[in-house]
């Protein structure tokens, strides 16, 4: 790989680490900036080519993690401060982001496409309402035993399939996976792992369960990551639409959970209203920019495309003369 191409792969890695945010989907931004189907079929070649295929994600991988870490401090520092604000901003990055979704929704919805919106819808929304009921009622609180590993054991286990599901989100264009682990509980007490005063890096006690969870949330990952991109290459060719309503419906439920999970749903009480003017006003902002941005790179393209038609069609076939007047 030549230099420049490197950096530009590290560049687009970058983008992709945009992703750490709940909201912002990895799919979607692999879109546009262009490598989301190298990425995918990079990931798949892994097992047949690894060592081409490593150094070919390596780059990519870099940028990621490092505009991960930048994204994951700043969040740090601003969240205790500004907690509805920084999610009804996440929830306008995901509201932006349905143009991509609709985009691959060609044909006239049937009843089974209405369903399988629905049936996504109340998945996700249910997800992050399940979670308060808990809470309320049954005193469940995922966050709190994730703090506190060694008196709950299920964490690993629950923490791996969050792992897992949110690395199948990532692949899925329109679908946030750090959103997954919003909607769970475990973005803050996941994020509270490596940043803040309770830290394993300040907090040493919780060095060695915090180094056990992050493993078992990595192989979550990779697991998720093997498994869905293989999967989903196949289903969007020979179920191209009802995989794409599915997570139309899975996206709508989503913003739900965004603002009633048990995360968040606590902190209503003490929130002044100024927070919810502030908030309304970035989450309108950022799915009216995030819109805009993907119907205007989706234009590009199928301008890009129509002019490759073209070109083709006047092309002359191999073997003919170009024609002389």
């Amino acid at each position: 790989m030549k230099a420049k191409d490197w950096f530009v792969d590290f560049g687009k890695g970058a983008a992709l680490g945009t992703g750490i945010l709940p909201g912002v989907s990895v799919g979607t931004v692999g879109i546009i900036v262009r490598i989301y189907e190298k990425l995918l079929s990079t990931i798949n070649d892994l097992r047949k080519h690894f060592g081409k295929a490593f150094l070919t994600l390596l780059p990519i991988a870099l940028g990621c993690i490092i505009s991960a870490i930048f994204l994951l401090w700043g969040y740090s520092k601003i969240q205790p401060y500004a907690g509805f604000e920084v999610v009804a901003l996440f929830a306008g990055c995901i509201l932006g982001g349905i143009p991509v979704i609709l985009y691959e929704i060609k044909q006239k919805l049937s009843k089974g496409d209405i369903i399988r919106i629905v049936v996504g819808f109340v998945i996700a929304a249910g997800i992050g309402i399940l979670s308060v009921v808990a809470k309320i009622y049954w005193k469940f609180d995922l966050s709190t035993a994730f703090e506190n590993p060694n008196n709950n054991w299920w964490v690993y286990p629950v923490t791996f399939v969050v792992g897992f599901f949110a690395a199948v989100a990532c692949i899925i264009p329109g679908i946030s996976g750090s959103m997954v682990l919003f909607v769970f509980g475990l973005y803050n007490p996941v994020v509270g792992l490596y940043t803040g005063e309770n830290s394993m890096f300040k907090n040493h006690g919780r060095v060695g369960t915090g180094l056990i969870l992050t493993l078992v949330l990595l192989v979550g990952v990779i697991i998720g990551l093997f498994a869905i991109s293989k999967v989903m290459t196949n289903l969007m060719k020979k179920h191209h639409q009802g995989t794409f309503t599915v997570v139309l419906g899975f996206v709508l439920g989503s913003i739900v959970s965004m603002f009633v999970n048990n995360q968040i749903w606590e902190t209503y009480a003490t929130t002044a209203w100024w927070h919810y003017l502030i908030g309304g006003i970035l989450l309108a902002a950022a799915a009216v920019l995030f819109a805009v941005l993907l119907i205007r790179n989706h234009k590009k393209e199928l301008a890009t495309a129509q002019a490759n038609s073209v070109s083709e069609k006047t092309a002359p076939s191999a073997g003919e003369a170009p024609n002389k007047e």
